[in-house]
């Protein structure tokens, strides 16, 4: 009986070891990337990851290899993942604004406080020759935008004409929603894999002010938008009074319209009443938290 025993342990440590030897093969080795002697495996603490996430400020990795710990949990100050996860999933990290001129001590062209920019802004997101290229990222964000920046009209709705591409709020939507439409309907070229809608998908929708503001670059004007927006985008509302229908409202009757010219948010009567159709247009995105 305690050779049988012997033996099946045998039998059953050996399994277990062919079987990781097995998964190793498939999923890469199990070995650590770096010896313990190595300075490439010095780590950052649990409490400096937590810093970083708080603060944004810079935090140096630590020094040398990787030792074991000297004392238990207790040791040191640490910081629980709850708590680095509650971090993580409740900051949103403000960019910067783009001013880098400075006029007084510590303004902010001086601090210049927030996310740094990315070296490329914007960017197609399809390769050339696909539809969509008529997706563009903001590298920043990472919100997509309508190449077409003024797609709608409200001359001719049904047709979705582009004379002067204006509308009201109600009809933003419908440009959007409506099933024979140039935005995520069947009014367009750009079907990929059945999928009807303006650069190959369907769920584009209507940007929130915030959404508007994220493309702001206070260091520029007519536009206010960054470096290179105009190699990707098109029909972009240059000059003064380019208003941009948002999905924010205020009330029953108004809603938040950006000014693209120069980073001014407002509001109109979504009816158009206000006066403000003539110059609101409506750009639309997709992706987003």
């Amino acid at each position: 009986m305690r050779r049988m025993t012997c033996r099946n342990g045998f039998v059953f440590w050996a399994a277990i070891c062919i079987g990781l030897m097995t998964s190793a093969a498939r999923g890469g080795s199990l070995n650590a990337t770096s010896a313990p002697t190595s300075a490439d495996s010095a780590m950052f603490t649990l409490n400096d990851i937590y810093n970083k996430l708080d603060t944004g400020a810079a935090v140096a990795k630590r020094p040398g290899a990787f030792t074991e710990p000297s004392g238990g949990p207790t040791n040191g100050t640490m910081q629980t993942l709850n708590a680095i996860m509650t971090l993580v999933t409740n900051r949103a990290p403000l960019p910067k604004t783009g001013l880098t001129t400075s006029y007084a001590d510590r303004d902010d062209g001086a601090m210049q406080i927030g996310v740094t920019w990315p070296t490329q802004r914007f960017s197609v997101v399809g390769s050339p020759g696909t539809p969509q290229t008529n997706q563009i990222r903001d590298n920043l964000t990472g919100l997509i935008w309508m190449r077409n920046a003024s797609i709608a009209s409200n001359v001719n709705l049904g047709a979705w004409s582009s004379v002067g591409g204006t509308c009201t709020w109600y009809q933003a939507f419908d440009v959007i929603t409506n099933y024979a439409g140039p935005v995520n309907g069947t009014n367009n070229t750009d079907a990929v894999g059945g999928v009807n809608g303006y650069g190959g998908t369907n769920d584009w929708r209507l940007p929130n002010t915030m959404e508007l503001h994220s493309l702001h670059d206070a260091g520029k004007s007519i536009p206010a938008l960054s470096t290179g927006w105009n190699s990707v985008f098109v029909n972009v509302r240059t000059a003064f009074n380019s208003y941009y229908w948002s999905s924010s409202t205020y009330g029953t009757t108004s809603a938040g319209i950006y000014d693209m010219s120069d980073g001014y948010t407002t509001q109109t009567a979504k009816d158009g009443s206000g006066g403000m159709t003539a110059v609101t247009t409506l750009w639309p995105c997709r992706g987003g938290r």
